[in-house]
């Protein structure tokens, strides 16, 4: 066709080839044509669209500065006035399925462009935005960017034609998908009708209630004043003693691991080391007590302030670790801390 719909994809620092860790603080920038992925992409949705600009963006930048950094995206988006935006995929990556989340609800609110990105089910901007954009279900890691490229671009392709998308389990998306837009003008019971004719006659239609489907989980009391009670630490940010005696996962963990706490004032960095793959862990191997704070709870315990501290604390990596696995180590580790007669919990992430 003479006149290819335009299509903007947005990546990250690392599927840019830019690097890791190192370059997740690096700004906004764009490239002509598709980069990365992106070239999959392109391939996927065929000769009628053109990937006309990659935005790319470190992952710190747009999970530290969000709103600042959507704002930019706008104006780059709106210079290319695309027919499509795409996020990703970002799988289980955290920082970068934020960008990708909130990128496409920014797109899909505010320009009024058809947007869509992919994200596994316990990435943290699947739960923030899955009710704002379409944000298709993906496998746990980037491994399967193969398969889920053209199930991405089919999606894509039908949101660009206006063809009609049912609810999320039968399109494969989390969530509502895209907010609804309510025109609080009409009265409601014609609204209800005009949605009622509208699935009938096989039409796009959303619903305006969203019901929400949290799991209840009752808040713990204490009952007895901090000078009185034992304080332990868990943390999922792969703390571990020097030589990873037991062979710690850096990502996908299997299980979690205790250590002693040891009987100074604190961590000695020459002592620990980090089994984790998702954070930039340099400050902590300069010092583990950033990561576990022992130094500020022994020195609370000599002024009286907490009575006392278990002697040893637990540890994972959180990252990419499913959530029924999560809730066993938690299962676990909460009934070795009632074993130990422990009154309260700090828990340390990254």
């Amino acid at each position: 066709m003479a006149n290819k719909l335009k299509v903007v994809h947005y990546i990250n620092q690392f599927f840019a080839g830019m690097g890791g860790e190192d370059t997740a603080s690096v700004g906004v920038s764009v490239r002509e044509g598709a980069v990365g992925p992106g070239l999959a992409l392109q391939k996927a949705l065929g000769d009628e669209y053109r990937i006309v600009a990659t935005i790319v963006c470190g992952d710190n930048t747009i999970a530290e500065d969000t709103d600042r950094v959507l704002e930019e995206f706008g104006k780059i988006i709106k210079k290319y006035d695309p027919d499509l935006f795409v996020a990703g995929p970002g799988f289980n990556a955290g920082r970068y399925g934020i960008g990708c989340g909130a990128s496409v609800a920014y797109v899909t609110e505010q320009l009024k462009i058809p947007a869509v990105t992919g994200l596994y089910a316990e990435n943290p901007g699947t739960d923030l935005y899955k009710d704002r954009g379409y944000i298709l279900q993906t496998k746990n890691n980037a491994a399967s960017m193969g398969k889920f490229i053209p199930v991405l671009a089919k999606f894509a392709d039908r949101l660009v034609k206006g063809e009609h998308i049912g609810d999320g389990k039968q399109e494969g998306y989390h969530g509502s998908g895209k907010a609804p837009e309510i025109d609080f003008s009409i009265p409601a019971s014609k609204r209800g009708v005009d949605m009622l004719l509208k699935k009938y006659q096989g039409k796009d239609f959303s619903t305006e209630v969203i019901m929400p489907n949290h799991e209840e989980i009752p808040v713990p009391v204490l009952n007895k004043p901090l000078s009185e009670c034992t304080i332990a630490f868990v943390t999922d940010g792969g703390l571990v003693p020097k030589g990873n005696p037991d062979n710690m996962v850096p990502t996908n963990s299997k299980e979690f691991n205790r250590y002693s706490i040891g009987t100074g004032d604190g961590l000695k960095a020459d002592d620990y080391e980090v089994s984790h793959q998702g954070y930039n862990n340099t400050f902590v191997l300069e010092d583990p007590n950033r990561l576990v704070p022992i130094d500020a709870a022994i020195a609370l315990k000599k002024k009286g302030e907490i009575g006392n501290l278990l002697d040893h604390y637990y540890t994972t990596a959180g990252v990419m670790t499913p959530m029924e696995k999560g809730k066993q180590f938690g299962s676990d580790i909460a009934q070795d801390l009632k074993d130990h007669n422990v009154d309260a919990v700090i828990l340390t992430s990254t």
